[in-house]
């Protein structure tokens, strides 16, 4: 008794001194309180305690000092932990709580006191949470004061405040069956955290979130209001926060009310987590997402235990890449298809983060909903050839990634023919990625062999050939080098050429190689000039279809002239056809199969084209007739027969001359297809064809032109064995004339064409019956009278190309004429040694 009543004095001393107006009273007395009297105090003393002084205790949380707060807060701290489990002190507590943080306003203004009575909340709601059902719920008579903190907690300016308050959230879940009352009341709150800058609120709101949808009865748009607030955050740039989606996803999967009218809108929380870059994220959600499969499997077991009786893992299934989702899992997604609409949809978002994230998503639904997926294909195929064509490359990456699970896991002819048609509407790169990565990667069957040569015709139409973009030849060529393998099978190559190429009437029936061919070397063609990887790439497809090119050119070329369209129209240098023919020209040569052929399609295109076509022409001309000599072989007169007909018909007439810039033009580059030929013909077969033309070629010796002057002189450096003296005379004084030209160039290869010079005694003696050789002789040792001495003259120009090249040409003179040559030295008193030794 006498303790009691020593006690009851202390806990009478201890409130006057709570009211002393002086801090440090009440300072030392919460200390003592504290420190020394409540450790010695026994449960039911400190219940008779608390009724003693709570009322004292209480009103200093609202003391001006926040030391005095603080040691207010601690103390009955430290008595809620001996006090008996009653629901009476919660009546006492919690409106405190509430007035200082539960308010519109901030009342508390130390953010630590704040975090310090939500802690203390945080205390009561574990102490006093249900944990049988017999006892009803204690918390339920102050439940509206929680919540109502929470409120204006979760959107405290203070970081830890509102960590502490979703914490609070999920600890009043499990300490409540009441949650559901006002649930929908902390979902605002709670949703503004999640764009908190911290990692750890985020994943704490999340976590909440997830929780709160748990306890919502009635509202589905809220629940759906959760799932989209929490779904920007699998964007997240921390792995944890993406977990915490994943996570909360899976819960819901697994203990939502009315679950499965969610599961539309909860997969996207769950399936983007497997795809995430981070290993831990999606083991993770993997194991979670396998039980919620788990536990759909046994909600259902009488419908999906027969369908595992009879089920096979897919032909070409890529095990290598992907490991084949469980029976379950794929269930969900399969009844919840739905959910591709919201996806197609954020596919074409402007964000690409956005894009990115639904077509990986688009990836796990193909992959989990296998042939289901086969009734959303014609509203995916668009969208994703969209995806395909995307200016992100990752997403062109996982856009082709589902193109190829679709291409494996979907039956053929569930989407071969809208493809076809698709392409046929709209033949864009993304479309063409799309139906050629589903091609490469479906199952091989009899309708995939026999629809090889319409998608090569396909293929073959001018609006898919004739496009100059890089992107879309490459695949284009890819397309082909597919198909190439393809029909490469020796079993199916007679029924193959049985098929039909197309039901249109314009296509031409045609093998599937030439249509092939065709196809490549119309894509090489149209870069011949640039371009280096495509055209590399289109001779590797051609090697596919025979490794011998020269003879696909043989067997085909003749076809594709044939084929060539509109060449009687005025084409420009820019025109497609002009760039075909100009590309197939430069790309094959002239071979003896087809030249007829050639000669005569660009014959037609060099009598209507425009003066810039022309040019491009001839300079396609010129390019090839540098490989003349490689890719004809036969024997001289042959050779001579084949370029005579040629060269008369497409070059000469262009060599006459006419006014006008771009007759000058064109003028020059048919002469550069002389100097073409004098590099690729052999001399046998160049020289007969050059006599014939060189009156003309003499004139263009002087022509304004300083390329056409170049040209002609590169025409006329090889001259074989020599010419008749008169022959030598039209031309030595055009080409001396050419020593003072203003081009360098020119003035070079003039000195160089001077030594080409050479009489051919042979043919002298066999041609001319009245002139014998020492006539013929004598009358070339005359015109050398009058170019030997200008070359000389010319040894004293600066120029020191020039000069050497002027010596080379008198070495060259001096071996047939060393008496003339060493004469006419000797009167320009020019030493012989000069020109008999190369200059040092």
């Amino acid at each position: 008794m006498a303790a009691e009543a020593d006690n009851g004095t202390y806990i009478e001393s201890f409130c006057l001194k709570t009211r002393n107006p002086d801090r440090m009273v009440r300072q030392r007395a919460l200390k003592d309180f504290e420190a020394n009297f409540l450790p010695n105090a026994s449960g039911s003393e400190c219940a008779r305690i608390f009724d003693e002084s709570y009322l004292d205790i209480l009103r200093c949380y609202s003391d001006r000092f926040e030391s005095v707060r603080i040691l207010a807060i601690t103390a009955v701290d430290t008595l809620l932990e001996r006090l008996p489990l009653n629901e009476y002190y919660l009546g006492y507590i919690v409106p405190v709580l509430a007035k200082r943080i539960g308010q519109a306003e901030i009342i508390e203004e130390s953010e630590e006191l704040r975090l310090q009575l939500l802690e203390q909340l945080g205390r009561l709601v574990v102490k006093f949470s249900v944990s049988d059902g017999q006892n009803g719920d204690p918390l339920l008579k102050v439940f509206d004061d929680i919540v109502d903190i929470l409120i204006k907690t979760l959107r405290d300016p203070f970081p830890a405040a509102q960590k502490k308050s979703c914490e609070l959230v999920l600890t009043v879940a499990g300490a409540t069956p009441s949650l559901h009352y006002r649930a929908e009341a902390l979902v605002g709150p709670t949703k503004s955290v999640l764009g908190h800058r911290h990692a750890a609120n985020r994943i704490a709101a999340v976590e909440a979130l997830g929780e709160l949808s748990l306890h919502i009865f009635s509202n589905g748009d809220r629940v759906s209001e959760i799932i989209m607030a929490i779904s920007p955050l699998l964007m997240d740039d921390v792995p944890f926060v993406r977990r915490a989606c994943g996570r909360a996803g899976c819960l819901m999967l697994v203990k939502l009310r009315d679950r499965y009218s969610f599961f539309h809108r909860l997969l996207p929380l769950v399936l983007n987590c497997l795809t995430d870059e981070t290993a831990d994220v999606r083991d993770d959600i993997d194991c979670r997402w396998k039980a919620a499969g788990e536990l759909y499997y046994r909600e259902n077991e009488t419908e999906l235990a027969k369908v595992a009786l009879i089920e096979k893992l897919p032909v070409g299934y890529p095990v290598d890449r992907y490991t084949r989702p469980t029976l379950a899992c794929r269930a969900i997604v399969q009844r919840s298809l739905r959910v591709v609409n919201l996806v197609l949809h954020e596919m074409e978002e402007w964000k690409e983060d956005i894009r990115l994230h639904a077509t990986k998503l688009l990836k796990q639904i193909v992959l989990h909903a296998e042939r289901a997926f086969s009734t959303l294909f014609l509203e995916v195929n668009p969208v994703l050839a969209k995806s395909c064509m995307d200016s992100e490359k990752s997403i062109v990456s996982e856009a082709l990634n589902v193109c190829e699970l679709m291409g494996i896991l979907l039956d053929y002819e569930t989407w071969s023919k809208h493809v076809l048609a698709e392409f046929r509407k709209f033949p864009s790169i993304g479309q063409l990625r799309c139906m050629r990565t589903l091609f490469a990667h479906a199952v091989q069957g009899e309708e995939k062999l026999k629809d090889l040569k319409k998608f090569a015709a396909l293929l073959l139409d001018p609006d898919v050939c004739h496009n100059l973009k890089e992107a879309y030849q490459l695949e284009l060529l890819e397309f082909c080098s597919i198909l190439a393998v393809e029909g490469k099978s020796r079993e199916l190559s007679a029924a193959l050429e049985e098929i039909t190429v197309s039901e249109q009437d314009t296509v031409e029936q045609q093998t599937l190689e030439r249509t092939l061919y065709t196809v490549t070397l119309k894509v090489v063609a149209f870069c011949y000039e640039e371009r280096e990887t495509i055209r590399e790439r289109g001779l590797a497809v051609l090697r596919q279809l025979d490794n011998d090119i020269d003879k696909l050119h043989e067997h085909h070329l003749a076809s594709v002239l044939g084929n060539i369209d509109h060449l009687e129209s005025e084409n420009s240098d820019a025109s497609t056809n002009i760039l075909l023919l100009c590309g197939i020209v430069s790309t094959c040569g002239f071979q003896e199969s087809y030249l007829e052929t050639l000669r005569k399609t660009i014959a037609k295109a060099l009598t209507n084209a425009a003066p810039e076509g022309k040019v491009k022409l001839f300079s396609a001309i010129s390019v090839a007739m540098l490989s003349w000599g490689v890719k004809n072989k036969q024997p001289t007169d042959a050779q001579i027969g084949l370029l005579k007909p040629f060269v008369e018909e497409l070059i000469a007439p262009y060599l006459v001359w006419s006014a006008g810039r771009s007759a000058e033009s064109i003028r020059a580059m048919a002469t550069a297809c002389f100097a073409s030929m004098s590099q690729g013909v052999t001399v046998e077969v160049y020289t007969p064809l050059l006599t014939g033309y060189l009156n003309v070629l003499a004139g263009l010796i002087d022509d304004n032109n300083i390329a056409t002057r170049a040209y002609t002189l590169k025409a006329l450096v090889r001259l074989g064995e020599g010419l008749d003296v008169e022959l030598l005379k039209v031309i030595a004084f055009p080409i001396l004339s050419r020593l003072d030209d203003p081009s360098s160039e020119v003035r070079e290869l003039a000195a160089i064409c001077l030594g080409r010079l050479k009489l051919n005694k042979c043919s002298t003696a066999e041609e001319t019956a009245t002139e014998s050789v020492d006539s013929a002789l004598h009358r070339w040792q005359e015109i050398l009278k009058q170019i030997l001495p200008v070359m000389f003259l010319h040894l004293e120009n600066p120029e020191i190309k020039l000069r050497k090249a002027i010596v080379a040409s008198l070495q060259r003179l001096y071996l047939d004429n060393r008496e003339l040559v060493t004469s006419l030295a000797n009167m320009s008193n020019i030493k012989e040694d000069n020109f008999t030794f190369e200059i040092k």
